[in-house]
Formats: structure tokens, sequence, C-alpha cells
């Protein structure tokens, strides 16, 4: 019984001592790979934001230059105009891609034949737009209006029917403010301005014009 023992008790050692070498010479099982951690994928970024108007009444105010042409008498003699400083203002409702409005103009230009005459132009007309959506801040625009017109010169002055017809650009500069450069033809029919020699007086003359546009 005491050899069964001491045989049990030698196995045990050399069990020990070749689990030993085993480890001195790199034979252990692998250690298992440390968890990596793996972080949370970012979160996407949410979508500008852009502020649009809702359709709604507006304001207006622009200044510009006046170029016109010259003015032709009933006789066919023609005569020169200087070029002049022209104002408008309007107020109206925005629909979204269309807008009407009420609108005041005003301009003066001098004669080049008498620097100390000039003929004045007061306009009220009714004026219809078309924006075209470019879906950006930049949106052109064409127009259209009519309405009347009141000409003085020479100590006479005439009332007539006026029409008009132009093209622009509207600059969104802040949320519901545009900044409108615009082109415009403005033609008021033949007037009278004094005797037989001025009576069907022809004239346009071609704005360009630089304003703000306020919707509320």
């Amino acid at each position: 019984m005491k050899q069964i023992t001491r045989m049990a008790t030698l196995g045990v050692f050399l069990l020990a001592g070749v689990s030993g070498t085993a480890l001195a010479n790199g034979t252990s099982a692998p250690e298992p790979e440390p968890i990596r951690y793996m972080p949370p994928p970012p979160a996407p970024m949410p979508e500008p934001v852009v502020e649009t108007c809702e359709p709604g009444p507006y304001i207006s105010g622009s200044v510009g230059i006046g170029i016109p042409e010259d003015v032709e008498y009933q006789d066919g003699h023609k005569e020169e105009m200087e070029s002049g400083v022209a104002f408008n203002g309007a107020i109206g409702y925005d629909f979204g891609d269309a807008r009407l409005e009420a609108a005041v103009g005003y301009q003066q230009h001098n004669y080049k034949v008498d620097d100390d005459e000039d003929l004045s132009l007061l306009t009220v007309m009714a004026n219809a737009y078309y924006d075209i959506d470019t879906n950006s801040d930049i949106t052109p625009y064409l127009m259209a209006g009519a309405g009347w017109a009141h000409l003085s010169a020479w100590d006479e002055d005439d009332d007539v029917f006026a029409w008009q017809v132009g093209a622009g650009l509207g600059f969104e500069v802040a949320e519901c403010t545009t900044l409108d450069l615009g082109y415009r033809y403005l033609k008021p029919s033949k007037f009278d301005l004094g005797d037989r020699q001025w009576v069907d007086q022809k004239w346009a003359v071609h704005n360009i014009m630089l304003g703000l546009r306020y919707n509320f």
C-alpha cells in the first residue's frame, strides 16, 4: 500500500514537472484576446433649416436711373432728353410664385436744348410679377404693369395711360428681406403739352432700379 502511495506521489510530481516545462517552452494555451471597445457611430448631422417667408403683404422702395428716349413730336421733330433719377414705392401681396402691387413712381428729365426746363413724370401703376423659383437665394422675375401717368413740362401738363414691362433679380439678404435689381421699360401714351406743335408727343424711358422689399 505504501508503495502505491509513493508511486502516485511520484506521478504527481512528474506531471507538475512536465507542465512547468511546457509553460517554460511557451506551449501553453493562447490567452484570449482582450475585448476592444467600439464607440457608437456618430449621430447624423441635422439638415439645415431653410427660412422661408409665408405668402403675405409686402412693401418696397427703390431708386435708380432713368435713361429716356427722344421726345418725338407730331411733325417728326425729335428732342433729346437727359438721364435723371427715378424713384418708386409700392405695397403689394406675395402669393408665392406671383405678386400683385400698387406702385407710385416719379422721375424728372431735363431737355438737352434747355437745361432750365424739364419733363417730369408721375405714375400710379398696378403691377404683376412672376417669380421663377431656383431653390436658392437668387430669384429671377418677370413683370408687367399698367396705369396712369401725369406728364408736366413748359408749364403744361397732361394725364394719359401708361404701361411698362420688365425683368430683374431678387437677392434674399435676410429673412423676408430681398434686394431687388430690376429693369423697366416705361411707355406713356401720346400726350399733349400746349399748342398744336406739342400734341401727340411720343416718349419712353428705360429705368434701372435698385431697391429693397420686405415681406410681413
